[in-house]
């Protein structure tokens, strides 16, 4: 017994040494460690909402291969990329356009430097007037609560060479169809899931890879973006920054909006289309100052307008949370301004399209009015509020809202003089410090949760709300969605007419479709701009 005692005493004795030896190689620390858990799961960063390596870009994203796509996806007769370009560059030359909505006239600065780019060198990168890409931006964060669509994926693109007087920027927003509208915003998982991956990327260039891939091949289930109907029919759009000047003094800084769309020929085209949430700013002004073609029944009307829905989406972050951050007013704040009353340029040099310049008294003292009616709102005073409203537009967006105070301790931030992203890649602090890192919280919290986390829509008093209630469709399909369907009935319809012989009987018969398709797609998109955002309490358009 007590040799097999003196065994088990030897037996732990080396087991004491040994353990004593492997503490000692691996250090004392390991002695103190708690339990060893799994890691956190990986956390998505920007690199999941932004990609501004122009040296990786400007191959797999190259201007041509866009074009191209966009072309040989449009249908109708045939046509090529640099007869597409014509058509935009085309209507710079012009000095005024028939709004698509309310049937007015409306002038324009015509752009002598910009309506005389040769399309060839635009699609050639060596050209100084070549368009090369510099960012990629996931906008899911514009996706409405309903899951009709999963948002916009946007392409920036900007002219070669660059100086203060010589500058263009394209920006192809294609706003893209659910998958599987039927799981409502849920259905979009697959492109959330995909952009969320890039965050766990090892290196830029595998990055780039799969994103080349998304854009022009598409996903399992999920189509290209980069698509004809993808921008404009019916939604999405071409937006261009314009500064090419002679004389900055005379031809301003300013901004267009186009649509994909077909010409009398049935070929395809980018057609002028009114800016988004940027009204003629004349109608902020005394009725002196209107420009032919509108009356003091349009100031009438388009004041009542403004005075409610837009007004109450301006100020909504501050009335549902009093503990609202700047950065959540940022954010949060919308506007939805009626579009029959957008202008087809919105200049951002100067305040010449400042809502909160030269601001009629008359409007003001019934905006300051207004916000005393609003009982649960306090810190916004009347010009604070028309600084908002100069936000929602295009031009102050990029420039003439800098450093405006919003009230309530926020500020708009800068951005790159007209621009969110220059020829280098660059990033605005608009985007850095807010925009941004509010993206990256709606991606990590939708990659933990399928469900939208959207602001409480404060109730607007005396208003009717045209937001219609979030309801899920019944399809599974995409393009089966309603939003889509009937433009893409009138599309087929163009395809079917471009296969008939006789020029005459085809021409007269295009005409008819095209009214049709005009119709179909401000039907469409009156319709999404009526759906309550999934992260914002009205739609936003930047």
């Amino acid at each position: 017994m007590s040799h097999i005692h003196s065994q088990f005493s030897v037996f732990k004795a080396f087991n004491l040494l040994l353990l004593i030896a492997v503490l000692g190689f691996f250090g004392c620390s390991d002695k103190i460690k708690g339990p060893v858990y799994p890691p956190e799961p990986n956390k998505i960063t920007d690199k999941s909402v932004v990609f501004n390596d122009i040296g990786k870009l400007a191959g797999p994203f190259a201007f041509t291969k866009t074009m191209d796509r966009i072309v040989a996806t449009a249908g109708g007769a045939p046509t090529t990329s640099v007869s597409m370009l014509k058509s935009m560059r085309d209507s710079f030359a012009a000095n005024s356009f028939v709004h698509p909505r309310s049937g007015k006239t409306i002038d324009v600065t015509s752009r002598p430097l910009e309506s005389v780019i040769d399309p060839d060198d635009l699609l050639n990168p060596d050209s100084p007037d070549g368009m090369i890409p510099v960012g990629l931006f996931n906008r899911f964060d514009l996706a409405p609560a309903d899951g009709s669509n999963c948002g916009e994926y946007r392409i920036v693109y900007a002219k070669r060479t660059s100086g203060g007087t010589d500058r263009m920027t394209m920006i192809f927003e294609a706003r893209i169809p659910n998958p599987d509208p039927s799981k409502g915003l849920a259905g979009c998982a697959p492109i959330t899931d995909f952009w969320a991956q890039r965050s766990n990327d090892t290196d830029a260039t595998q990055t780039v890879t799969e994103l080349e891939k998304f854009y022009y091949q598409g996903l399992a289930g999920v189509e290209p973006v980069v698509m004809a109907k993808n921008y404009g029919l019916p939604l999405g759009q071409l937006r261009v920054n314009l500064f090419k000047t002679p004389n900055p003094g005379q031809i301003r800084w300013s901004l267009r909006e186009f649509l994909v769309n077909f010409d009398q020929n049935g070929q395809a085209i980018f057609k002028p289309e009114p800016v988004d949430d940027s009204p003629t700013a004349a109608l902020f002004r005394v009725a002196a100052g209107l420009p032919a073609g509108f009356d003091e029944t349009d100031l009438t009307d388009f004041r009542n307008a403004f005075l409610g829905q837009p007004l109450c989406n301006l100020v909504n972050p501050d009335r549902i949370s009093k503990s609202a951050s700047p950065a959540d007013i940022i954010n949060g704040i919308s506007a939805g301004y009626d579009p029959k009353f957008d202008d087809f340029e919105s200049i951002s040099q100067g305040d010449e399209d400042n809502p909160a310049s030269n601001t009629d008294v008359l409007l003001l003292d019934q905006v300051q009015a207004r916000l005393a009616s609003l009982t649960d709102l306090s810190g916004v005073s009347r010009e604070q509020l028309m600084n908002r409203a100069g936000t929602m537009t295009c031009g102050g967006c990029h420039e003439f809202s800098t450093d405006k105070d919003l009230g309530n301790g926020a500020t708009w931030p800068a951005s790159l003089r007209f621009v969110h992203i220059d020829e280098s890649g660059k990033l605005s602090p608009l985007l850095t410090d807010v925009f941004i890192p509010k993206r990256v919280q709606i991606a990590q919290q939708f990659k933990e949760n399928r469900n939208p986390f959207q602001q409480n829509a404060a109730s607007c008093p005396g208003v009717t709300s045209a937001v219609k209630k979030v309801t899920l469709s019944n399809v599974k399909e995409a393009r089966a969605h309603d939003l889509y369907k009937n433009v893409d009935t009138v599309h087929n319809q163009i395809q079917q007419i471009m296969q008939e012989p006789g020029a005459q009987e085809k021409s007269e018969k295009l005409t008819a479709v095209l009214s049709d398709l005009k119709e179909a797609v401000d039907r469409a998109r009156k319709l999404e701009s009526a759906t309550q955002g999934a992260y914002t309490s009205s739609r936003r358009t930047h």
